[in-house]
């Protein structure tokens, strides 16, 4: 199976590179399938010829986003409609990973696929778009995850980490809530489930719930490191973004589609903490 990906220079798909490797990969420099570009998009895509694609490129940076709406809405919303005009031409299944974002976080029970959606922010907003015009595509498969973090790029585990090591006192957020999942646990969730042939809207997060401090507090304890943590509000750290105060994702629809592997979340902070760094 013939796999491209977008976003090759980010941490999904580094763990993709890694879990993937019995497929025929692909990833594209960034400079040359340019997400803002149409016409670079139908191109690199008919000239690979692939089999599946996976969007793993994104406009991330949350709080910048709301500076920069029309980016953020060409890179995460307008440009999936074109990764899923191109899919179509060369009879490809599109992959499109999608957020937790999508809620406004006001709920108290874990949401499912079928929930009301209500985002808060511009980069919610422009997820949202992406997941409709996702949806377009004839062959589409859309996974909502959250709280992505490994033991490479940017994220926070290894900002936390950093921090603790310079002997910060840190202030954690104790008023979010959600489920850290390991970009390897969910590349692995992808895979089976492309391999399954599973069609549709899917939750991928790791089991179970924790806040920011308590997934502080867990890394610091699994690691084995003397921290100075202490928990904090949302109030007490205000950001550009709004953030969802309770965006924890059912995962039953896993189980219903085939076969579900995504851990809990503990279990996968454990891996990627006592696992050698793949290389790559």
């Amino acid at each position: 199976m013939k796999v491209l990906v977008t976003g090759g220079a980010g941490q999904l798909a580094r763990a993709i590179r890694w879990t993937w490797g019995s497929h025929d990969l692909l990833f594209p420099d960034e400079t040359v399938l340019d997400l803002a570009s149409r016409e670079a998009i139908h191109s690199v895509i008919a000239q690979a010829n692939p089999d599946v694609v996976i969007n793993a490129g994104a406009f991330t940076q949350v709080d910048l986003c709301e500076v920069e709406p029309a980016t953020a809405m060409l890179i995460n919303g307008e440009a999936v409609g074109w990764l899923a005009e191109a899919c179509d031409r060369q009879k490809a299944l599109l992959v499109q990973i999608s957020t937790d974002y999508v809620f406004d976080g006001t709920g108290k029970h874990p949401y499912l696929e079928t929930d009301p959606v209500n985002p808060l922010s511009v980069y919610g907003k422009s997820k949202l778009l992406g997941e409709s015009n996702g949806l377009a595509a004839r062959e589409h498969l859309i996974a909502r995850t959250a709280w992505l973090y490994d033991a490479w790029g940017r994220n926070f585990l290894l900002t936390i980490q950093k921090a603790a090591a310079q002997g910060q006192s840190l202030r954690v957020v104790n008023d979010q809530s959600g489920a850290p999942t390991s970009c390897r646990a969910l590349a692995r969730q992808m895979l089976i489930g492309v391999e399954e042939g599973w069609r549709g809207l899917v939750h991928c997060t790791c089991s179970g719930e924790t806040t920011w401090h308590g997934f502080a507090h867990e890394i610091f304890q699994q690691a084995g490191i003397q921290a100075d943590l202490s928990p904090c509000t949302t109030a007490d750290y205000p950001l550009p973004a709004p953030r969802p105060a309770y965006s924890v994702l059912d995962g039953h629809r896993r189980s219903a589609f085939g076969t579900d592997l995504m851990p809990d979340w503990c279990e996968a902070l454990s891996e990627v903490l006592s696992s050698d760094q793949p290389a790559g």
